[in-house]
């Protein structure tokens, strides 16, 4: 009977257990089929409106952050002693600087003078008026200035100057305004009297009619420097004079020569202030020192890089007559030259010549920059040596 009880008891408690057990089952399944239904995408699609616009909420950008001004340092004064080394370097920067730059004309304007008025030499005369704005000063006779600084062009007598300007002179010299390191001149206050237009050049150029395209050929050689006659330097500033008269409508470039030639440009530049103020720049490097060591006088090639250009007129500067050194491939034989310049000015430019210390009637070979000027439409301009002797008692000595 004991034993009967005892297996009842057991089967009650593993009945209980298994209900237990089933309703925990129950239970896990139904929590889920819950998570199952509430995390789960459903399929369902609502329908749609379509009179309901739909609107994407967006965040409102955030405002720029405003940068903290940092203080600026505050403004100091430094007084140099102008004996000391570094206030002269800082004027001679100053008058440096100066170099080379050009006045403009805006046309059409109230003319009001910015800074001084430098009179020249000149005697009384009535071809300069009392201030000139008309940048048309091409006579030698009208000016004794060394570099001519305006270009030409239509004027109506107004304009706002934004440099110096010439002034006629009374025939004292007399000298009005500040100019750079003070003296009379306008460039770099340095300036000393000259006659304009030694080479002929601009002259030459005035004859054309229209827009010129003007390719200057310079020789560098080692001979330009030699015998203290400053062919380099009358030359050099021959050019400059000449590139600031050009017109507007014209264009430049230039070639140096010694035994190699070298074009400043691979294309022609117009002639407006920016390529003027770089010629000017590009001729300042030749100088007698820079050129001590340049053999050879190479006409023929300096002639046919001018050609590639397209020029309409070649200005050509030179002291000699081809020449070549040991090594080097320059043609000097005049009946191969003239004849190689025939077949290549296809297009017929104009040919100038500028002969420095070279005798036409003496020198050998000179007939070969003869022939070069007659056979090409153009002139050529012999400067002897005793001329260039008066041309440096004229200017005196320079630096």
């Amino acid at each position: 009977m004991l034993n009967q009880l005892m297996n009842w008891r057991i089967d009650a408690q593993r009945r209980k257990n298994r209900m237990r057990s089933v309703i925990l089952l129950s239970l896990i399944l139904h929590l889920i089929i819950v998570i199952v239904y509430l995390f789960l995408p459903m399929n369902q699609h609502a329908p749609e409106d379509k009179d309901v616009l739909a609107v994407d909420l967006l965040n409102d950008p955030e405002a720029p952050k405003k940068r903290r001004q940092k203080p600026k340092p505050p403004l100091t004064k430094k007084m140099y002693d102008p004996s000391e080394k570094l206030a002269r370097d800082a004027m001679e920067r100053k008058i440096e600087s100066a170099r080379n730059k050009m006045d403009e004309v805006v046309k059409l304007s109230p003319r009001v003078v910015l800074e001084d008025v430098e009179v020249n030499k000149a005697p009384v005369s009535e071809i300069v008026p009392d201030v000139m704005t008309d940048a048309k000063l091409r006579d030698a006779e009208a000016s004794n200035l060394s570099r001519l600084i305006a270009q030409p062009g239509q004027t109506d007598g107004r304009g706002l100057v934004t440099g110096r300007v010439r002034a006629k002179g009374d025939g004292m010299g007399r000298f009005r305004g500040d100019g750079q390191g003070g003296g009379d001149g306008l460039l770099g206050g340095g300036g000393k009297s000259g006659i304009s237009d030694r080479l002929g050049i601009i002259d030459f150029l005035n004859e054309f009619g229209g827009p010129k395209d003007v390719v200057y050929c310079l020789d560098v050689s080692a001979s330009m420097q030699a015998a203290g006659l400053r062919k380099l330097f009358l030359a050099v500033n021959s050019l400059k004079d000449s590139v600031l008269m050009l017109g507007s409508e014209d264009t430049l470039n230039l070639v140096t020569f010694s035994t190699t030639a070298r074009a400043m440009s691979q294309k022609m530049l117009p002639a407006n202030a920016s390529s003027m103020e770089r010629t000017l720049k590009y001729l300042d490097k030749f100088t007698p020192e820079n050129i001590q060591g340049n053999t050879g006088t190479n006409i023929l090639t300096a002639l046919e890089v001018a050609l590639t250009l397209d020029p309409s007129v070649i200005v050509l500067i030179t002291d000699g007559l081809p020449t070549a050194h040991t090594g080097s491939a320059i043609e000097v034989n005049k009946d191969v030259i003239l004849e190689k310049m025939r077949e290549k000015n296809v297009n017929n430019a104009v040919i100038y010549v500028v002969a420095l210390e070279i005798d036409i009637k003496r020198s050998p070979g000179a007939k070969l920059l003869v022939s070069l000027a007659e056979e090409h439409n153009g002139k050529i301009k012999v400067i002897g040596t005793d001329l260039l002797h008066q041309y440096v008692k004229q200017d005196g000595p320079t630096e």
